[in-house]
């Protein structure tokens, strides 16, 4: 995330300590997420970006030409690109491994109070990123499938 940011958005945001995260942790205040799966032979990953108001439209004011006033359709398609981002860098690194992956199309979710839910049943680390304009969090999963392995 920080490297995505920091080439794409000239912003260095500072990752926090990581924690488990709550099955019933709700994402409260306006915010952004871009959700995506990958899925493959041996494992499957999960993974959510969620973005304050206030960061997404800092983020999408550094990467895109036009002035970002809310959260509008291309937000939300940066959302979704950067959650594509993340994903598709991991994908990379695993296949390095010798690992096949499919990546999902990525999910939005905009709202003020909602839960996002993985579809995995593997812990799901949460980690946070600072920048001036508010704290947003990537949340990931990673599991192999029973008896593939």
């Amino acid at each position: 995330m920080i490297n995505i940011l920091s080439t794409m958005a000239h912003i260095v945001p500072v990752a926090g300590k990581p924690e488990l995260k709550s099955k019933n942790n709700l994402v409260q205040g306006k915010h952004i997420t871009g959700l995506m799966n990958m899925t493959g032979p041996k494992a499957r990953a999960s993974i959510a970006l969620t973005f304050p108001e206030a960061a997404i439209l800092h983020i999408a004011n550094k990467m895109l030409p036009q002035d970002i006033q809310r959260i509008d359709g291309l937000t939300i398609d940066l959302a979704g690109e950067l959650a594509n981002m993340v994903l598709g860098s991991t994908k990379g690194i695993l296949e390095e491994k010798g690992m096949i992956f499919d990546l999902s199309l990525p999910t939005i979710i905009v709202g003020s109070e909602y839960l996002i839910a993985h579809r995995t049943d593997a812990p799901v680390i949460i980690l946070p990123f600072s920048i001036p304009e508010g704290t947003f969090f990537v949340e990931a999963s990673y599991e192999t499938i029973p008896g593939t392995c």
